[in-house]
């Protein structure tokens, strides 16, 4: 069995009117070559995690037609929310309407094919910035934004402050989850995902880092990050723990194999 993942499928199967075109010629009919490196790559017997933003959707009955075809690619999907799947409000109710071998993690942890995974979105941690890593095109709909004001700055800051807190105290909850499981089941494994990238692309220690060492961490997966330069290539292993950024983009709509299990 193999372990892969993939971030940012921002599907629209049933948002006809959303399409990712705007943010590249990349993204041109995207999810047909994502489905194809899938297939190619996944078989059923593999687990897929997919870190966020899957679907454009506005509510929940929207988005099963994009849940529907991922299901429908091969391999068990474990997936967390992103800052763009306004569809997903309550996770009983994500859960309940989840086809067969999918699982969703909110802030908690499942043991799925003897691999441990948890986590939560997260959220911008603070002075972390990728801003130098991005290709601000002239013509990107995300082209690099006016310089705020100090005032504006401030606002900001504090409101995602809170977020943010909140989010540490459910990535910390759900680590807690993932060891008590691993201790339980006997897994080898276990692995974090966030939306948002957890550390600075240096892997510059923090409070994230920290915990994922502190819970013998295998790897985290995430997404959230778009359009870096040509060349870059970010994060990496830290004190044993190794940091995978798997936006579809930046894998080339490929899913990225993690490791194998016998």
């Amino acid at each position: 069995m193999q372990l892969f993942a993939i971030a940012d499928p921002h599907l629209a199967q049933g948002t006809a009117e959303k399409s990712m075109e705007k943010f590249g010629p990349q993204w041109a009919g995207h999810p047909r070559p994502m489905a194809a490196a899938w297939r190619e790559r996944v078989t059923d017997d593999d687990l897929v995690l997919i870190a966020g933003d899957i679907s454009w959707a506005i509510r929940l009955e929207a988005a099963l037609p994009d849940l529907d075809f991922l299901a429908a690619l091969p391999g068990t999907k474990v997936m967390i929310k992103g800052n763009h799947d306004y569809w997903w409000n309550s996770i009983s109710k994500v859960r309940a309407a989840l086809p067969n071998r999918f699982f969703a993690v909110q802030g908690d942890a499942v043991l799925v094919n003897g691999i441990v995974v948890c986590g939560t979105r997260l959220w911008d941690v603070p002075d972390v910035s990728f801003s130098d890593l991005i290709d601000w095109r002239e013509d990107h709909e995300d082209s690099k934004p006016a310089e705020p004001t100090d005032e504006e700055v401030a606002q900001v800051a504090l409101q995602n402050e809170r977020i943010y807190r909140r989010e540490v105290a459910r990535l910390d909850r759900s680590l807690r989850q993932a060891s008590q499981l691993r201790d339980a089941s006997r897994a080898t494994t276990i692995v974090a995902m966030t939306h948002y990238p957890p550390c600075a692309a240096d892997l510059e220690a923090n409070e994230l880092t920290d915990l994922f060492e502190r819970h013998a961490v295998d790897h985290v997966v995430f997404g959230h990050l778009h359009g870096l330069l040509p060349g870059v290539r970010p994060f990496g292993r830290r004190a044993g723990v190794s940091y995978h950024l798997t936006s579809c983009d930046f894998l080339d709509f490929q899913p990225l194999p993690i490791m194998t299990l016998s």
